[in-house]
């Protein structure tokens, strides 16, 4: 027989012969309802059987989040107008109170002892409470 054709053969029946499974590098274990592969002494494990198809990939690695020669960003904030300011919070708060004029309009109209009167009150309390907090 010819040698290069005798290699070729011997090369490609080694290819194509099945590769056992049964003792894997990282092998897999069962601990009650927890899978691992670094058993903790005392547990009760049973090493899980892979399928021949499974791929093992490496860990992904975690970025450094600590860098110590860059400093966060600052946010800068432009600064408003104190009458500026003052107009914003009397405009909120005139739409606080048509709203809590309006929740109160609503809650008369409830029936008593409804789910929908329950929920409209509890509306109406924390309209009260955002009025409470409010300059």
């Amino acid at each position: 027989m010819n040698k290069p054709l005798y290699v070729v053969c011997m090369l490609a029946s080694l290819c194509v012969s099945p590769v056992g499974a049964q003792d894997p590098a990282y092998p897999v274990w069962r601990c009650g309802h927890e899978f691992t592969n670094q058993p903790r002494p005392g547990q009760n494990c049973q090493v899980v059987e892979l399928p021949s198809e499974i791929i093992m990939t490496a860990p992904r690695k975690r970025p450094n989040l600590e860098k110590p020669d860059q400093t966060p960003p600052v946010l800068v904030m432009p600064r408003v107008d104190l009458g500026d300011q003052r107009q914003r919070q009397s405009v909120a708060k005139s739409v606080l109170n048509d709203e809590l004029m309006k929740t109160q309009t609503r809650c008369q109209q409830l029936p008593a002892n409804s789910t929908e009167l329950v929920r409209c009150r509890a509306d109406e309390a924390a309209l009260r409470r955002e009025l409470a907090r409010a300059p």
